[in-house]
């Protein structure tokens, strides 16, 4: 019997250099993806943030949309002269006030 001697040809060993390289290279921006993601999800804009909301008064309804928190603010009677009916809109990125609607009624 004779000995086979099987060479692997020279394109085939391109392409499988090929197809590992381009898989490492994959596994590399997956991993770069998911740590980039992560470092994303434990940041916050800001710490705290406070909204105006008169004593006596409360929350009545709270709303997102897009990058706005929109509250409504509402309670049982009239403070220092004033009516607690109010609309506070928030930017969610800042944490600051942005607007407000005061809602009296017509005399």
């Amino acid at each position: 019997m004779s000995e086979v001697t099987r060479e692997v040809p020279r394109q085939m060993r391109f392409l499988k250099a090929l197809v590992i390289f381009f898989a490492i290279l994959l596994i590399a921006a997956a991993g770069i993806l998911i740590a980039a993601g992560l470092a994303r999800m434990g940041k916050s804009s800001f710490d705290l943030a406070t909204l105006p909301v008169p004593d006596g008064c409360r929350v009545e309804q709270m709303a997102v949309e897009g990058d706005r928190l929109i509250l409504s603010i509402g309670g049982p009677g009239l403070i220092s002269g004033g009516d607690c009916r109010r609309v506070l809109i928030a930017d969610m990125k800042s944490g600051r006030l942005i607007g407000r609607f005061e809602l009296k009624d017509e005399k």
